[in-house]
């Protein structure tokens, strides 16, 4: 037998007209998709079915996705409806186009909206004094979207945003196309510049996105602050021979 309680917030409590239950299950081996199912059988309310392809599921921190298995040691997991501006929207991109303006407007359909912060990251086309001819963006497919959900709530949280938006090309792009984009929405300046800034610097540094440069001289693996060439890689022959 085990035990998960769930942390509710906003609209929730009053659906269920309690800031926390808990839900018994016979096995240990429970996923996300489990409570949803569990929860969409033993509620009736329309309010509650609109809200359930919207619902973040938070536990120890990081956001899980609805495939993944609740972690054992966990026992208490917070249901996040949609934020007061609606948005925690993130993406992992090939070439998709982007309409910045759509973008932009649905970042301040919240009234309460003061400023609207974005940074576009594009592929320069010159580095290191040399001709760049591409960028190759590698990911963990598995790990990628919960990891960027996690930091927009963190710094929605951290700043008091409305929105966060976070979307990553991958794939090779050339020079000139966008490699990403970082938007959010807030009440003034004060609170949607630090939190741009911060949450640019986490996702170039946390998210498991690798970058390898085509230069004139060369293919890089570009490792944080440093790059190491890949002529320059000492391989080696693992495991018996």
């Amino acid at each position: 037998m085990r035990y998960i309680k769930l942390k509710l917030y906003s609209i929730l409590k009053e659906i269920f007209n309690s800031n926390e239950i808990t839900l018994e299950f016979n096995n240990e081996d429970i996923t996300v998709e489990d409570i949803l199912n569990y929860l969409d059988k033993n509620t009736k309310s329309s309010q509650f079915d609109q809200l359930l392809n919207s619902l973040q599921f938070v536990a120890n921190n990081k956001v899980l996705d609805k495939k993944d298995k609740i972690p054992i040691d966990v026992d208490v997991i917070h249901i996040l409806p949609p934020s007061s501006g609606g948005i925690i929207d993130v993406k992992v991109l090939t070439n998709e186009h982007i309409d910045l303006n759509d973008l932009i407007k649905n970042l301040y359909i919240e009234g309460n909206v003061g400023a609207v912060a974005i940074f576009i990251g594009v592929v320069r086309k010159i580095n290191k004094k040399e001709i760049v001819e591409k960028l190759l963006y590698e990911h963990s497919e598995e790990l990628i979207i919960n990891k960027l959900k996690e930091i927009a709530i963190k710094y929605i949280n951290k700043y008091n945003l409305f929105s966060a938006v976070i979307y990553h090309y991958i794939g090779e792009r050339k020079p000139g196309d966008l490699t990403m984009i970082v938007a959010v929405s807030g009440e003034s300046r004060k609170n949607v510049f630090p939190a741009l800034e911060e949450m640019v610097d986490e996702v170039k540094h946390n998210a498991p996105i690798w970058k390898q440069e085509y230069r004139e001289s060369g293919r890089y693996f570009i490792l944080g602050e440093d790059q190491v060439k890949a002529d320059n890689i000492k391989r080696i022959s693992f495991g018996n021979k």
